[in-house]
């Protein structure tokens, strides 16, 4: 009787035992944030680890009605494709290394979208009342990467919110 107590106290302690290799804080499981294009993109949405595993990438055009900048990363799962961009529209001057406000998805703007692709489409777009931040720490034209992070609220225009948080994004174009 003395052994199988035992046997289950010990048993008991191991089950409860820490996984040292499981992060403590979510954002630790979040890639490095980097400055080389090593091609990674993640972010916490509502403080869950998003990784883009499906469609990285990065997009910077002239066309006459001035620059678009885009920065996108998916990942595919058992509720469809979900999507984080990050773009600015018709910017009126070139892309440097500085921060840049993601209002609404509006001609001139920098904005902030999640959307989810199933049987249709759900989106969540960032806005003039709650702006977020995206801020460009290295684009390099010559080498074909942007690096830098971001975050922004989104909501879906019926009251659902989210909250994007310790994004990074180190892409080629």
């Amino acid at each position: 009787m003395k052994k199988l107590l035992i046997t289950l106290c010990l048993l008991a302690v191991n089950a409860c035992s820490n996984n040292d290799d499981k992060p403590v804080n979510p954002v630790d499981s979040l890639p490095p944030i980097t400055q080389t294009g090593e091609d990674t993109f993640a972010c916490l949405i509502n403080g869950k680890p998003f990784f883009s595993s499906y469609k990285r990438r990065a997009s910077y055009t002239y066309t006459e009605d001035g620059y678009t900048f885009s920065i996108s990363g998916s990942r595919y799962d058992d509720e469809g494709i979900k999507t984080v961009s990050l773009v600015g529209l018709d910017i009126s001057n070139l892309i440097e290394e500085k921060n840049y406000l993601l209002e609404s998805e509006m001609s001139g703007n920098f904005y902030g979208r999640y959307a989810i692709y199933n049987s249709g489409i759900t989106a969540y777009s960032s806005s003039h009342d709650t702006p977020g931040v995206l801020n460009i720490t290295k684009i390099d034209l010559d080498e074909g990467f942007v690096s830098g992070t971001f975050e922004f609220i989104a909501n879906d225009g019926e009251g659902n919110i989210l909250s994007f948080t310790d994004g990074r994004f180190d892409l080629e174009f």
